[in-house]
């Protein structure tokens, strides 16, 4: 009797994990049979150049970070996810105190708009939606330079607010 007392603490430690999965997994929205992701390249819609490139980087690091969707190639993959960089834009922050007219700190904001395609059914999971992300960045020396050096963390943050609201959806 003492041995059967001992197992059933064990038995049921290991049936409460039963049902645990690693990552996350998307709940609702279209995507219960989406796991394997394509990514083109963004599609550049602003006068920026050299945009395409740090966006789609960040959007496959971010899905490789969160976990909820792999990205394979078009052949292999459940559905294509469509990013479009709608728009870039820098806004003042902090001005100069010596130098009226000098801004020393910008807010960089980055807008994307995506769709989910489903291979299997041929037709639009998630129709046009909407994402943005930002940073703050100081002006050091030429402000192009500046601004170009923080493109890639406005994209990371738009990355991650974008593969959050994919696996998300439905919660």
């Amino acid at each position: 009797m003492k041995k059967l007392l001992c197992w059933v603490p064990l038995l049921m430690a290991l049936g409460a994990c039963a049902n645990y999965k690693m990552g996350n997994t998307a709940k609702g929205g279209g995507l219960q049979d989406v796991r394997v992701l394509y990514v083109p390249t963004a599609v550049n819609e602003t006068d920026e150049t050299a945009v395409p490139g740090p966006v789609t980087n960040a959007i496959l690091q971010e899905i490789d970070r969160d976990g909820t969707f792999r990205h394979a190639r078009k052949d292999e993959s459940d559905a294509i996810l469509e990013v479009t960089v709608k728009k870039i834009e820098r806004s003042p922050i902090q001005q100069s105190v010596q130098q009226y007219l000098t801004t020393l700190q910008y807010q960089l904001t980055i807008s994307l708009e995506y769709r989910v395609y489903s291979m299997k059914d041929k037709k639009e999971v998630i129709s046009k939606s909407s994402v943005g992300g930002y940073t703050t960045f100081f002006v050091q020396g030429d402000q192009t330079e500046s601004q170009r050096q923080a493109l890639p963390l406005a994209a990371q943050n738009a990355a991650q607010n974008l593969v959050a609201a994919l696996a998300n959806r439905g919660w």
